[in-house]
């Protein structure tokens, strides 16, 4: 198991239990206590937990661990470029699509150079500046407060905007997605205006990886019936996309990237 995907499943276990203990990670895992330990300390050091004797403890609150956008970015991150370059395939000549923040779309946003979209709509600062670098592609910003952590803009300007324009084919991220409770996302602000950009556009198409299943965070973003296609990388089980099929959501599975010597890029 890689380092990026023993991270994840700590944080996933902390998200659930908000304690863990290394000898149980280490089985889990199977790795060692030593490695567990380096894991637990550079956790501790980007502020999400506090070592204690034999494990560790979730540092916040909340029922959702908030991470920094370097390390969310770097879970799962050949699935979330595999999801991205899949996403990107959905964009035809001249529409006019919506990108949310957060790690997964910023990849959507990296492989829109293989498209030919007249305009994007973005309410993420991050997507924005990925996105001049194509020079015939209108890109419009919505303004708002700044949210640092998802570099997302969010509140009542940015909501305007959306209530003014339409859209083609928006993709959004989500921390969590259930049967039971939907498609749900932590801050409060940011999903008031993901519910804006949904009325705007025709249809909306879900771009999370395999981690983000079964995870109920704070706030609600979406019913089911609000999905039209669900995006996802090739290691969520399969009885889980079948559910959300029977649902009426088109899954589609993004197979990992690979070079002409079959190497992940």
């Amino acid at each position: 198991m890689l380092a990026k995907e023993r991270l994840n499943a700590i944080i996933e276990s902390l998200n659930k239990k908000r304690a863990v203990e290394i000898a149980v990670l280490s089985a889990m895992l199977g790795v060692s206590e030593m490695t567990i330990r380096r894991d637990l300390d550079k956790l501790e050091k980007a502020g999400l937990l506090t070592r204690t004797f034999g494990g560790a403890v979730a540092n916040s609150t909340a029922p959702f661990l908030q991470l920094s956008y370097g390390l969310k970015e770097s879970f799962n991150f050949n699935q979330k470029k595999a999801i991205g370059q899949t996403a990107a395939k959905l964009i035809s000549d001249g529409e006019t699509i919506g990108l949310g923040a957060g790690t997964t779309c910023y990849q959507v946003a990296r492989h829109i150079r293989n498209t030919h979209p007249d305009t994007v709509v973005t309410n993420a600062i991050n997507i924005a500046m990925e996105l001049k670098k194509y020079p015939d592609l209108t890109v419009l910003v919505t303004g708002g407060l700044l949210n640092d952590s998802s570099y997302a803009l969010f509140g009542p300007f940015a909501e305007i905007v959306f209530g003014n324009i339409f859209i083609s084919k928006l993709f959004l991220g989500a921390n969590g997605i259930s049967i039971e409770k939907g498609v749900t996302i932590q801050d409060l602000m940011e999903a008031a205006l993901y519910k804006a950009m949904m009325k705007a556009a025709r249809e909306t198409i879900l771009v999370v990886d395999h981690a983000k299943f079964g995870v109920v965070a704070l706030a609600p973003l979406a019913e089911l019936s609000q999905i039209s296609k669900l995006i996802t990388d090739n290691e969520t089980h399969e009885e889980d996309l079948k559910k959300y099929e029977r649902c009426g959501i088109e899954v589609i599975v993004a197979e990992p990237i690979e070079d002409k010597t079959g190497k992940l890029v």
